[in-house]
C-alpha cells in the first residue's frame, strides 16, 4: 500500500513552505497575499484557509494508541487525553451541532418547497434557497455517518454491524413507509395532490427507495462501506468520487448510492481526527467559514443548482463550512441547543412532515393567514422542535419502537 504524503510535505504554489505551525501558516500567508492581484485575492484566501484546516486535521495524532489483539482483530483505543466525538468519555458537541444545523436546513427546505408548490413563493429567492441548501445539507449527513463507520465495524464485526444497521436504519424506513401509507387517507385532503393506494405501487416505492430515499440510500452506503473496509481510505474516496461524477446509469437506487457514497468515504478518510478541528483558533475558523460561505453562495448564485460535476465539490465545501460554524458555536448556548437538536435528527427526519403539515393547516384553517414569514418559519420551527421532544421522551412515552427495532 502506497504512502500518501502529509500536507506539510506537499509543495503547492499557494501554500507557504516557511510555515511550521498553523499560526505561522496564517501569518506568512497574509504577508504573501499582500502582493497578490486583487482579482485573485479571494481565491487565494479561500485556498489558504482550506489548507490551514487540512493541516490541522491531518497532522499526526499526539496521543498514543493501544492495540488489542486478543480476538485476532485490531481494536484501537485512544488514551484518556484524546477526546472522540462519540466514543470518548467526554462528548464533543461539534458533530451533533453539524447534524443540528443540517436537519434544520432539511425542515426549512421542505417547508419552502411546500410554499412553492402552493404558489405562495415564486421568486428567484426561492430557487436560490433551494439550490443553496441542497448543495450540501444531505452530503453533510453522509460525511458524519462515515466518521465512525470503521470503529463501528471493528467493534461489532461485519455481521453484527449489518444487523445493527437493519435495526436502526432499514427498520424505521420500512415502518414509516407503512405509517404514512396508513394515514394517507386522513392527511391526503390537505396535500396538493394525492394518489389512490395500490399495493403494487406501494411495494415498488419501498423496493426502490421512493418511500424515503435518505434512510434507504444510507443503509446501502453502510453496506458498501463494509464491503470496502479493507481498501485504503484515500483510494476508496478517489474511486467513489470518480464514479460519482459519471453519467447516471442503471436504476435510480444505484445512482443515488453511488452519488452519495463519496461523502461517506470522505468521512471514513477523516475519521475521528475530525475532533482536531477544535484546535483551530477562533479567528482562523471564522475566516474559513466566511470564505467558504462566500464561495458556496457565489457558485450557487452564478451557476445555479449543483450538477454532477459540482455536487461533490459543493457538498464537501459546504460540510467543511458547517464544521467551522460548529467549532465557533460549541461553547455557546446556541451551540448546545443545536447539539440537542442534532442528537434528535432521526426523529426530526421521520416526524417533521406531520408537524409541518399540521402547523400549516392550523395557520390556514384557524388563523386564516398566508403571511410569508409566518408560513415559512413557524412550520420549520415546530417541525424541528416537536419531533425532538418525542425523541427525548421516547422512553417515558414508550415510543422507542418508532426509531429502533424493539425485539
Amino acid at each position: 500500500m502506497g504512502v500518501i504524503p502529509s500536507l506539510s510535505q506537499m509543495t503547492l504554489p499557494w501554500l507557504p513552505n516557511r510555515a511550521t505551525s498553523l499560526e505561522d501558516l496564517v501569518n506568512v500567508s497574509v504577508t504573501a497575499l499582500k502582493s497578490t492581484p486583487s482579482r485573485t485575492l479571494l481565491r487565494n484566501l479561500f485556498l489558504v484557509s482550506v489548507a490551514a484546516i487540512l493541516k490541522t486535521l491531518m497532522q499526526p495524532a499526539q496521543s498514543s494508541y493501544v492495540e488489542l489483539a486478543t480476538t485476532g482483530t485490531k481494536a484501537i483505543q485512544p488514551v484518556a487525553e484524546e477526546r472522540e466525538p462519540i466514543t470518548g468519555g467526554k462528548r464533543s458537541n461539534i458533530v451533533d451541532i453539524v447534524k443540528g444545523i443540517a436537519i434544520i436546513l432539511v425542515t426549512l427546505g421542505h417547508t419552502a418547497q411546500g410554499m412553492v408548490h402552493r404558489g405562495w413563493w415564486e421568486t428567484s429567492r426561492a430557487s436560490f434557497l433551494h439550490s443553496f441548501i441542497y448543495s450540501f445539507h444531505m452530503p453533510a449527513f453522509f460525511f458524519v455517518a462515515g466518521l465512525f463507520v470503521r470503529g463501528s465495524i471493528e467493534r461489532r464485526g461485519g455481521v453484527n454491524f449489518t444487523v445493527e444497521k437493519i435495526k436502526s436504519v432499514l427498520y424505521p424506513y420500512l415502518l414509516f413507509a407503512v405509517i404514512y401509507a396508513a394515514i394517507r387517507p386522513l392527511v391526503g385532503q390537505f396535500e396538493m395532490g394525492t394518489e389512490s393506494f395500490e399495493w403494487r405501487t406501494f411495494l415498488l416505492k419501498i423496493a426502490d427507495g421512493d418511500a424515503s430515499w435518505f434512510l434507504f440510500v444510507l443503509f446501502f452506503c453502510f453496506m458498501l462501506a463494509l464491503l470496502t473496509i479493507r481498501i485504503p481510505d484515500w483510494f476508496r474516496f478517489l474511486i467513489a468520487a470518480a464514479i460519482g461524477i459519471t453519467p447516471a446509469f442503471g436504476p435510480p437506487l444505484t445512482n443515488q448510492v453511488l452519488r452519495e457514497f463519496c461523502f461517506m468515504a470522505a468521512g471514513m478518510w477523516v475519521g475521528t481526527r475530525i475532533i482536531r478541528i477544535e484546535r483551530l483558533p477562533a479567528a482562523a475558523a471564522a475566516l474559513g467559514f466566511v470564505l467558504i460561505a462566500s464561495f458556496q453562495t457565489a457558485i450557487v448564485y452564478f451557476f445555479g443548482s449543483a450538477t454532477r460535476w459540482t455536487y461533490i465539490g459543493l457538498g464537501l465545501t459546504g460540510t467543511a463550512g458547517l464544521f467551522l460554524m460548529a467549532t465557533l458555536l460549541e461553547k455557546n448556548p446556541a451551540g448546545r441547543g443545536l447539539a440537542w437538536i442534532g442528537r434528535a435528527s432521526l426523529a426530526i427526519f421521520l416526524l417533521s412532515a406531520l408537524a409541518q403539515g399540521a402547523t400549516r393547516q392550523v395557520l390556514l384553517g384557524v388563523f386564516h393567514t398566508r403571511e410569508f414569514w409566518l408560513q415559512l418559519l413557524l412550520p420549520t420551527a415546530l417541525a424541528t422542535l416537536l419531533p425532538a421532544v418525542v425523541w427525548y421522551q421516547q422512553r417515558r412515552w414508550r415510543l422507542g419502537w418508532l426509531f429502533y427495532w424493539p425485539f
